[in-house]
């Protein structure tokens, strides 16, 4: 079936539609409220400011599916959106990296913490942020206010021996130790809500109703307690009072646009009670040949699928076609009975805070664009760097690092890890078992795992890198090139980078003198090569031990002279893991069936040595 009868037949249905391009690739996903009505759109011409036309001359096939309702699409469409990353759509950066705050309703004495992934557990989670260090010093400058947990295990009483050290600072009531009762514990986890969320005069009002009954009933001590968290609160305030817009009651978002070319960015103002309690940027990809009203309503529909808290009011900096639709579906979402309006003013007080959206955005977008390129620059110096010094015919733009991982021969393991343009690209790490060599021989191993990498990739016929780092020295790095002579290609650029004991530097070998590069000290390129090496390092470190956690403490124990396999079976049953039989004392060891006191500082002198 040709695309023009596929258009004649679609469904006078809501669902979601993928248009692709000749290569078979997603180049454009869309809602509809009609399919039959909004796909031809694209192909005509027509339509207003959300249909993208100019797309058509691209799309050699398109693909539907119909859903329940426009709502359902809606949520289909995010879907497809992230895991194809059409180059047409709308799409928020890094949206997989966005940071909510869980508070563990269903736990005796919730807890907080910070997570990525959002589960029906029966915890509250606000956000998205935007930015994690931020996220970190706000939760700080909370939990200085309204003390609770943020441990990570769940909250057993009785468990621990004593309090740790933020009881003692004043950061944690010790709910495990029992210092506080789980009422009163239940009341700083509402406070602690409430000032999360940007509802200062709850609690104020809250703060001063508990500090007045308590002080009735002469509990003076609780009192004070009230008292000193009212105090926080109002100086926290105090700045805001007199100059935010008191006028305005209820809660709203306030969304600011910048752009400049295909960088875009919207900036969120939080306000609540009449005062901005928080902002966030949002970078964007958006293609720069749509409108800002399509930028900004694509932009909405991504938050509010991920937020947790809708406001009574959206405030928007342009007015965007399908403001009906996101009015419904934002009522339908918000926990409260209010009805959510979408509103673009025209006059102060809203209008200010509007401008002040897009002031902010501009200034977040201008910070943006210079890192870009100052990261940029530093790529470039980077490269000119290693051209010079290690005698590069191009940029290496693409770069492979290696390196191995093993324990005294066991569990041995050997990784691949990519950078492209100066960053980590993740679809490119490799991790491989070492099958051909046996016992301790990392030079073999070296071999091996760049041999098998380079000989899968000619196979399947993917670009080769322009530049391979070893983690290693001179002998890592011959027998690399040896690998590399086996499948013909060596003329491939490779170095060596050998880490130094301080004050020595790292050394940098090449194939072709006996003695290390002399890199200065602040070179970017240097920085770029201990940027691959570090990060094979840690993959590997990784790898090594979830396989060695997966073959178990008694395969490790049997590399030592004069345990065999009963000997770590009963060391097993007694430690459980080689971390708790590291810090254990030579008397505990040797307490042990079978174990001699000379054969027990034997054991822990050998996994002194080794990295758990």
């Amino acid at each position: 079936m040709n695309l023009e009868q596929e258009l004649k037949d679609l469904p006078d249905e809501p669902g979601v539609y993928l248009l692709y391009d000749e290569s078979d690739t997603v180049i454009y996903v869309g809602k509809a409220r009609s399919l039959k009505k909004r796909v031809p759109a694209h192909f005509r011409g027509l339509g207003k400011g959300n249909v993208f036309s100019p797309i058509s001359q691209e799309v050699a096939e398109l693909e539907y599916m119909v859903t329940a309702n426009e709502s359902e699409a809606l949520v289909l469409e995010d879907n497809m959106i992230k895991r194809y990353k059409p180059r047409y759509n709308i799409r928020l950066k890094d949206d997989k990296s966005f940071p909510y705050v869980r508070i563990t309703l269903a736990d005796e004495f919730p807890r907080v913490e910070k997570t990525r992934t959002l589960v029906q557990d029966g915890s509250r989670y606000i956000g998205p942020y935007s930015n994690v260090k931020a996220l970190d010093g706000f939760l700080k400058s909370i939990n200085r206010v309204v003390p609770i947990a943020t441990c990570k295990p769940t909250i057993v009483i009785g468990k621990r021996k004593r309090p740790c050290l933020k009881y003692d600072i004043g950061r944690c009531p010790a709910p495990c130790m029992g210092k506080i009762s789980k009422e009163d514990y239940a009341e700083l986890v509402n406070e602690y809500t409430l000032l999360l969320t940007g509802r200062h005069d709850e609690l104020e009002a809250h703060l001063m109703e508990r500090m007045e009954a308590t002080s009735q009933a002469k509990e003076y001590e609780k009192a004070a307690r009230f008292r000193d968290r009212l105090r926080a609160v109002q100086r926290g305030r105090q700045a805001q009072r007199a100059t935010f817009w008191n006028q305005l009651p209820g809660h709203r978002d306030v969304f600011g646009l910048a752009r400049a070319g295909p960088d875009a960015l919207v900036q969120l103002l939080v306000v609540r009670e009449g005062r901005v309690v928080g902002q966030q940027p949002f970078p964007l990809s958006a293609p720069a040949t749509l409108p800002d009203d399509t930028v900004l309503e694509a932009f909405l529909k991504q938050y509010y699928i991920r937020a947790t808290e809708i406001p009574q009011e959206v405030v928007i900096s342009v007015p965007v076609s399908d403001s009906q639709f996101l009015e419904e579906w934002l009522s339908s979402r918000r926990s409260e009975s209010d009805e959510v309006h979408i509103i673009h003013p025209t006059k102060a007080p809203l209008l200010s805070l509007v401008e002040m959206a897009n002031e902010n955005a501009q200034f977040h977008l201008h910070q943006l664009i210079e890192r870009l390129a100052a990261d940029e620059g530093r790529r470039h110096r980077a490269y000119q760097d290693l051209i010079e010094y290690l005698k590069l015919p191009e940029e290496p733009a693409y770069i492979e690092g290696f390196d191995i991982s093993t324990l005294q021969g066991a569990a041995s393991v050997g990784v691949s890890v990519a950078f492209q343009d100066g960053m980590p690209y993740k679809k490119a790490y490799r991790r491989f078992k070492i099958r051909e060599v046996q016992g301790q021989d990392d030079f073999a191993m070296m071999r091996e795992v760049v041999e098998r990498r380079y000989r899968r990739k000619l196979a399947e016929k993917t670009p080769l890198p322009n530049l391979i780092v070893i983690d290693g020295g001179r002998g890592q790095l011959s027998m690399a090139q040896k690998a590399l002579e086996s499948l013909c290609v060596e003329n491939l650029p490779a170095i060596g980078i050998a880490k130094g004991d301080p004050p020595d530097p790292d050394a940098i070998y090449v194939p072709w003198q006996s003695t290390p590069v002399d890199i200065p000290a602040d070179s970017e390129g240097l920085r770029l090569l201990k940027r691959v090496r570090d990060e094979a390092h840690r993959f590997a470190i990784s790898y090594h031990r979830k396989l060695r956690k997966s073959q178990g403490l008694k395969l490790v124990l049997t590399e030592i002279p004069g345990v065999g396999k009963k000997r770590a079976t009963v060391l097993h049953q007694r430690f459980e893991s080689l971390k708790k039989l590291a810090k254990a004392s030579v008397d505990e060891v040797a307490a042990v069936p079978g174990i001699s006191p000379a054969l027990a500082k034997q054991i822990l002198d050998y996994l002194s040595t080794q990295d758990y």
